[in-house]
């Protein structure tokens, strides 16, 4: 196991917030990494996060590689970002997700944090083999189902829903000081850890929203087919 932190990234000028006077947002940018990561995200995600400050928000990226649980990764990098008192938001990017639309991760992240919302999710497509759906779901009437959000009503960019991936999310501190650790768990083949995390988050009542104008690619590797059909190599 291995982490990686930068140096905190002080903002040029305070922007108010919370009770505490010139108190500014400070956000842990927590990357869960295994695995091999592009040299796309490594210039646009990651240096964008870790080396260019902004004037209105602090941030630090925290990256843990070595770990093989994604759960456990998760888990540890919720520890080490509520051990600075200043810690206001905790931001999930995985090391497979670009930012499309903003194109740069800062502007991105300054949208999410507008919304003002404990849970605030952007919009990517869930990576499968076939039927690349958005990474959103919503309950079913059966226990522990869930379908893919297909869309919403036309002029919406704010939309609730039940689970969400944690390729690009932004989430209070608060959250996980009110819900009780673990707050990630991935012990079976489904639901995997981010379901989790919704479902424990829902039980605390917290809701969990998409703002559909933060918009993310989701990195994969193709196999293009003998008759010209295209998957994913791996999921």
């Amino acid at each position: 196991m291995a982490w990686t932190e930068s140096a905190s990234q002080p903002a040029a000028r305070p922007l108010g917030y919370g009770s505490g006077p010139g108190r500014i947002h400070h956000v842990k940018v927590c990357i869960p990494h295994w695995g091999e990561v592009t040299v796309e995200w490594a210039r646009h995600t990651l240096a964008r996060l870790d080396y260019v400050a902004q004037p209105d928000f602090e941030k630090q990226v925290l990256l843990l590689r070595g770990v093989k649980n994604l759960d456990t990764e998760r888990n540890l990098l919720v520890e080490e970002a509520l051990k600075e008192p200043k810690t206001t938001h905790l931001f999930w990017v995985d090391t497979d997700t670009i930012f499309e639309s903003p194109e740069d991760p800062n502007q991105a992240l300054r949208m999410l944090l507008a919304c003002d919302a404990p849970i605030a999710s952007g919009l990517y497509r869930a990576r499968q083999r076939i039927g690349f759906y958005y990474a959103a779901w919503k309950k079913l009437a059966t226990p522990g189902e869930y379908t893919p959000v297909q869309g919403w009503t036309q002029g919406s960019n704010w939309i609730k829903v039940d689970a969400i991936g944690f390729g690009c999310v932004l989430v209070k501190r608060e959250v996980f000081e009110k819900i009780p650790a673990p707050w990630f768990v991935w012990n079976q083949a489904s639901p995997s850890e981010d379901f989790f995390f919704c479902e424990k988050a829902a039980k605390h009542g917290y809701e969990v929203r998409v703002l559909t104008d933060v918009k993310c690619s989701h990195v994969g590797v193709l196999k293009v087919k003998a008759d010209g059909s295209v998957t994913t190599l791996a999921v």
